[in-house]
C-alpha cells in the first residue's frame, strides 16, 4: 500500500509578509524604521493647520516637551524590556506607589525623598523579575499581577487620599521645568550608551532574537532578564517621583492607564514587540508622538473618550507596521 506524503504549507517569510501590509518590502522596512518620525511631522503639520495660532507657539511646544519628559522616562525602561522580548505592564501602578512612597518621606527628608521613588521602583521591578526568572511566570502574567498589588497598596498607604509635599520643601524643584526635560536627555543619553556600546545592550538584543540560542552559548539570561525589569521599575519610579513633585503630592490616581501610554511609545519608536531590535532615540520620539497627539486633541476641544480611543487605535497600526512576523509561527 502506497502511503501518500504529508502535506505541505508555504512557509511566510519576509517577502510574503508584505502581503499582509499590501506594501512593497522597501516601504514595509521603512515604516519600522521610521514611523515615529513619519507620524510626528505628520501631526505637526495637521494641527498647525487646524490650530495654527494655538499650537504653533514657543509656549506650548515647551508644553509638549515637558509633557513628554515622564513618558519617556518610563517608555524607555519598557524598551529594555521589550527589545529582550519581554513586556512590562506595571509601569503605572509603579509609578503611583513610588510617588506615594516618596511623598510620605518627604516630610522628613525634604527634597531627597525624591530620591526614594526610583529605589521603591526598583525593589518592585526585582519582585517582577524574580517571579518572571526564578517563578518562571510568563512576564505578561507577572507584571498584570504587580499592576493590581501596586495599584492597592498604593491605595491602603494613602488611605484613597493625595499625600502632600510640604511646601517649603526643594521636592518640588524636580518638577520644575527644564529639570525633567534635563533628566529625560542623561537618562536617554545612558541608556543609548548601555543599549549600543555594552555587552548588557548587546545580550539584550540576542535573547529576544533568539532566545534558546542565546543560553547555549553561554549567555547569563536570566540575570539579563532579572536587570531589565529592575530597570525599568527603577525608571517607572523615577517617572513617578516626577510626576510627585509636579503635582505637588503623591496621589494613588497617579498612572492609570499609563502602561499603555509607554508601550505605545516604545512600538511606535520602531520597537517591535517580537523583539530582537529596537533604539532609545526611537522611543523618546515616539513619546513625542503620542505627547504631541494628547496635546493637539485638547487644543481642538476633542474629549478625553475620543483620545483614548485613538491611544489605542495609534497602538494597533503601530504594531501592524512594526511587528516581525517571520518570528511569529502562529499568529492569535
Amino acid at each position: 500500500m502506497k502511503l501518500s506524503s504529508p502535506p505541505t504549507f508555504p512557509s511566510v517569510g519576509p517577502k510574503q509578509e508584505t502581503r499582509f501590509l499590501l506594501v512593497s518590502p522597501a516601504l514595509t522596512g521603512f515604516l519600522r524604521r521610521y514611523i515615529a518620525y513619519v507620524a510626528l511631522v505628520c501631526l505637526v503639520l495637521i494641527f498647525g493647520i487646524l490650530a495654527r495660532e494655538h499650537f504653533l507657539t514657543l509656549t506650548n511646544l515647551g508644553v509638549i516637551l515637558q509633557n513628554s519628559a515622564v513618558l519617556s522616562i518610563v517608555a524607555i525602561g519598557i524598551t529594555f524590556v521589550i527589545i529582550a522580548g519581554s513586556i512590562d505592564l506595571s509601569v503605572g501602578s509603579v509609578m503611583a506607589l513610588s510617588g506615594a512612597v516618596a511623598a510620605m518621606f518627604s516630610g522628613s527628608m525634604s527634597g531627597y525623598a525624591f530620591f526614594v521613588a526610583p529605589l521603591v521602583g526598583a525593589l518592585l521591578g526585582a519582585v517582577n523579575g524574580g517571579l518572571f526568572v526564578i517563578g518562571r511566570i510568563p512576564s505578561f502574567v507577572a507584571t498584570l499581577g504587580m499592576l493590581s498589588m501596586a495599584r492597592g497598596a498604593t491605595v491602603i498607604l494613602t488611605g484613597g487620599a493625595p499625600v502632600p509635599v510640604p511646601f517649603d520643601s526643594f521636592f518640588y524643584e524636580f518638577g520644575t521645568p527644564p529639570i525633567p526635560f534635563v533628566m529625560v536627555v542623561v537618562v536617554a543619553v545612558i541608556a543609548a550608551f548601555f543599549l549600543l556600546a555594552t555587552t548588557f545592550g548587546r545580550y539584550c538584543f540576542a535573547i529576544g532574537g533568539d532566545e534558546e540560542k542565546t543560553r547555549i552559548l553561554g549567555v547569563p539570561v536570566n540575570r539579563i532578564k532579572f536587570a531589565i525589569f529592575v530597570l525599568s521599575g527603577a525608571l517607572a519610579g523615577l517617572g513617578g517621583g516626577i510626576v510627585t513633585a509636579q503635582l505637588g503630592s503623591g496621589s494613588p490616581t497617579v498612572g492609570i492607564g499609563f502602561e499603555l501610554m509607554a508601550i505605545s511609545a516604545v512600538v511606535i519608536g520602531g520597537t517591535p514587540l517580537t523583539g530582537g531590535m529596537g533604539s532609545i532615540l526611537g522611543t523618546v520620539v515616539g513619546s513625542l508622538v503620542m505627547t504631541t497627539l494628547a496635546n493637539g486633541l485638547i487644543i481642538l476641544g476633542i474629549s478625553t473618550n475620543v483620545q483614548t480611543i485613538l491611544t489605542g487605535a495609534v497602538l494597533v497600526a503601530a504594531v501592524l507596521v512594526s511587528i516581525r512576523r517571520d518570528k511569529i509561527r502562529v499568529m492569535k
